[in-house]
């Protein structure tokens, strides 16, 4: 990556950047993950060793503060780096990053090479930094679990209110095809649910906005079906043939121009338009 004259982290072909680092595949994934943000700040320059810096990526509600060095070995020899992740905001937020930090990388980022060096550069045992993940990862599996227990319920409440709600229905809306689309929502939150046995948080989330467009779909009282009163307008356009329609009497005809018109065009051509030079005002 390299770095532009106001420390911000940009990529490789970025025009006028002159300073570089590696970033790795720890960081790379993290920011990847972390969602829509500004350029991170580079808040530490690398030196001569270009493995060595921080960074602090962060949006309205998170802050995520990165840094690189090495745990073991010495200038060029140098050989084992890690990466201290600092990350401030709501537990559901720095959760969600855990996970999806973890499922986008395919590996477990606290298992060292070096396991005694790391432990010894954290000051945190091997098991401690392992449950801190766990912890964190089991906590955005269990939203992303609740997500989809939300919308399923949802739907099941659809279903059995549609009796109720048939009653005062809008013309074109038919119980048949609103049970069609709760049973397309409910194979969304399966759809939702392999997703996150496979710990893919977006293929989770599609599903579920999917899920959620087929309720909307089946809900008479939605503005969507409330549309179904008065019929598709495109089709019934479409539906009129060119010969019923009588334009005779929407032509307007005028023989001859407005007197205004008239007196406008006589000015014009007498070159009676005044010219005021402004040039030389200040």
């Amino acid at each position: 990556m390299k770095i532009d004259d106001e420390s911000r982290l940009r990529h490789a072909n970025y025009p006028g950047a002159e300073g570089s680092l590696f970033l790795g595949d720890i960081g790379d994934s993290l920011l990847r993950c972390f969602g829509a943000h500004e350029p991170p700040r580079v808040i530490e320059i690398p030196g001569f060793d270009q493995q060595r810096w921080k960074i602090v990526v962060s949006d309205f509600e998170m802050r995520v503060t990165i840094e690189s060095r090495s745990y073991w070995g010495f200038g060029l020899f140098a050989s084992c780096f890690m990466n201290s992740i600092h990350m401030t905001g709501p537990l559901n937020r720095r959760a969600r990053l855990t996970f999806d930090l973890c499922a986008a990388l395919g590996r477990n980022p606290w298992e060292a090479k070096w396991v005694g060096r790391f432990s010894k550069a954290t000051g945190v045992s091997a098991s401690d930094e392992k449950n801190v993940w766990d912890a964190l990862i089991e906590r955005g599996h269990s939203d992303l679990v609740d997500s989809i227990d939300a919308v399923r319920s949802k739907a099941q409440a659809l279903e059995k209110e549609l009796p109720t709600l048939a009653e005062e229905a809008p013309e074109g809306w038919g119980c048949d095809l609103a049970l069609e689309e709760i049973g397309a929502a409910f194979a969304e939150c399966d759809v939702a649910s392999d997703a996150l046995h496979d710990r893919s948080a977006t293929g989770v989330e599609r599903a579920l906005s999917r899920a959620e467009a087929h309720i909307i779909e089946a809900d008479p009282r939605t503005e969507v079906f409330a549309q179904h009163e008065g019929g598709d307008v495109l089709e019934e356009m479409a539906a009129i043939e060119a010969d019923d329609i009588d334009l005779s009497d929407s032509i307007l005809e005028l023989e001859e121009l407005p007197e205004e018109s008239v007196r406008t065009h006589e000015a014009i051509e007498m070159d009676d338009v005044p010219f005021v030079d402004l040039s030389e005002e200040k």
